[in-house]
């Protein structure tokens, strides 16, 4: 572990699995767990960023191995796993990350669409779990689910009916889960990002800014939230890293809000 990171110690020794860890949110999250000395194994589709994220985060001090694959082929999730166990040892953290979204009024909503997004926000995780299972059965280890505030917000002006029923069911696999894997010692939470300054492919679970804010993924003016801006992606990073580790041992079947008090608003 590099001199700046010392100190930062929580995640040592575990490997964790990121889907969609080569960029955006999945990045930042997989920065994080390497601060904190966490192994790492990430999966995306585009190998440039994957080695371009593995380059960087090297220079953390720990293992960093990428997995190319499109989670959105039919048996590509299982196929992963296989490889992931044929990569690592041990898997003590999955953080299902990768998703999609598609925001469209119902009578515009195709089911091809619908089924696109029930397979990379629902169906994947589902699939990593059961595959990993055993694994994080053996460490002890935690799974995080990668949801949106978009569960529970609705927005007039952009209907969300199909995405926000796909968020609204990983809400609801995380506490089965949580309760179900329980007494194996896995511990299972969500995190529900809100409007984060992050590139196109992490806007897809967030509301368009105005033009005042270019290139930010919220859906508000700054002022509208009690914090008065938009949230970075290292800040939900640290939610999964504190979620990860045992410093939130006793923690499980939570659904994080990490969105600037947006759910309260």
């Amino acid at each position: 572990m590099s001199k700046g990171t010392a100190a930062m110690s929580h995640l040592a020794g575990t490997t964790a699995v990121i889907t969609g860890g080569g960029e955006g949110l999945g990045y930042a999250i997989a920065d994080a767990f390497a601060v904190e000395g966490a192994g790492l194994v990430l999966l995306g589709h585009d190998w440039d960023k994957l080695e371009r994220a593995r380059h960087t985060l090297a220079g953390h001090g720990t293992a960093v191995r990428t997995l190319r694959v499109d989670l959105a082929d039919p048996g590509a999730a299982t196929a992963a796993a296989h490889q992931v166990l044929a990569l690592t040892e041990r898997v003590d953290t999955l953080v299902n990350n990768a998703g999609t979204a598609h925001f469209s009024p119902l009578a515009q909503t195709s089911a091809d669409s619908f089924d696109t997004m029930l397979h990379l926000n629902v169906r994947v995780p589902f699939l990593l779990a059961q595959a990993l299972l055993p694994a994080l059965v053996e460490g002890r280890g935690s799974i995080i689910n990668i949801s949106s505030y978009w569960a529970h917000a609705m927005s007039a002006d952009r209907p969300s009916a199909a995405y926000s029923a796909t968020r609204g069911a990983i809400n609801a696999m995380t506490r089965a889960l949580a309760g179900e894997l329980g007494p194996s010692g896995v511990r299972v939470n969500g995190i529900a990002p809100g409007a984060v300054r992050a590139p196109a492919c992490e806007r897809d679970r967030l509301v368009p800014m105005g033009a005042e804010e270019p290139g930010a993924g919220g859906g508000h003016a700054p002022d509208a939230r009690p914090p008065g801006r938009i949230g970075e992606p290292h800040e939900v990073a640290a939610a999964a890293a504190f979620l990860a580790s045992s410093r939130a041992g006793w923690t499980t079947g939570t659904i994080m809000n990490a969105d600037g008090a947006l759910a309260v608003r």
